[in-house]
């Protein structure tokens, strides 16, 4: 794929000015072939970020040429700490990714913790990442949840949906961070209980514990995007850890519609093989259902 062939998807999500998404494609178009699309977690390629190999600034065109994707999953890690808080080196980041013709749709930060003592004060700690992400063009901030309990965690994410919304950005919240947070079931109920426009779920296959199936299909109603974790491979180039296959089934026999962001965490195969490998097994397993992955 061309990256200048892209074409940037700019209808409004649920009436909710100025958030472009691929979900507010999905709402108008419901066709099978315009249901899931690719992004890349700027986590895969971690370790060229690590070693200044790769410039961030130059992330969005790198995944448009090398792999073909131009929805960007940001993460804050990869950023130079000593830009975090430049503005002006956000305006930089987006205008690339225009250029480009990608979309920085998402960016991931760190947790927000339900505990009564520390609700508020982790909130706040988490109105910088709002405003980078708001710079950098974002329809999501991704969040991890630290959650003590159903009441508090309701309590926690009215209060960040609130200053999210101030930011036009939607909260994804992640599996992660605590044993309740790993289970779909308790994250859907949460969801269903705070009633907020400006909240979704994301599935992570990585951080569902117990049962990664039924955590991906309790999420997956209020689902817009889905980290699509990867390990390892075996010789077949299955992923040991998870049923691709089976977790295609279950997200193509759903009505879910967003993209399907590749996170490739393993080690034994560099970044860019690890990320081509991982694209490879997603595209066999949901062909294989009859879906196509654009």
């Amino acid at each position: 794929m061309n990256r200048r062939n892209f074409i940037a998807q700019t209808a409004l999500v649920g009436g909710i000015a100025s958030m472009t998404s691929f979900e507010s494609l999905a709402s108008t178009n419901n066709t099978d072939k315009e249901r899931f699309k690719f992004a890349l977690s700027q986590y895969s390629l971690r370790a060229m970020f690590k070693n200044k190999s790769l410039d961030p600034l130059d992330f969005p065109a790198f995944s448009a040429d090398n792999f073909g994707i131009n929805a960007i999953d940001l993460w804050e890690g990869g950023l130079p700490k000593d830009k975090l808080n430049d503005m002006s080196y956000m305006e930089s980041l987006r205008k690339r990714s225009e250029q480009a013709g990608s979309h920085l749709f998402l960016l991931m930060a760190g947790s927000v913790d339900s505990r009564k003592s520390n609700m508020k004060g982790s909130v706040k700690r988490l109105i910088p990442s709002l405003k980078r992400a708001q710079v950098l063009g974002c329809t999501y901030l991704r969040v991890f949840l630290r959650a003590d309990s159903l009441e508090n965690s309701v309590e926690t994410l009215k209060l960040l949906c609130d200053e999210a919304a101030k930011h036009k950005l939607i909260i994804a919240i992640e599996p992660g961070s605590s044993a309740l947070s790993m289970k779909g079931a308790f994250l859907a109920e949460v969801y269903k209980k705070v009633k907020h426009p400006y909240l979704t779920l994301m599935p992570d296959f990585g951080k569902l514990k117990n049962n990664v199936y039924d955590g991906t299909q309790a999420m997956l109603p209020y689902a817009k995007t889905i980290s699509a974790k990867m390990h390892s491979f075996d010789d077949k180039g299955r992923q040991p850890d998870f049923d691709y296959d089976r977790l295609a089934k279950i997200i193509s026999a759903s009505d879910y519609k967003g993209y399907i962001a590749i996170e490739w965490e393993g080690r034994k195969l560099k970044p860019i093989e690890g990320v081509l490998a991982s694209k490879k097994l997603i595209l066999d397993s949901f062909t294989a259902r009859g879906a196509t992955v654009k």
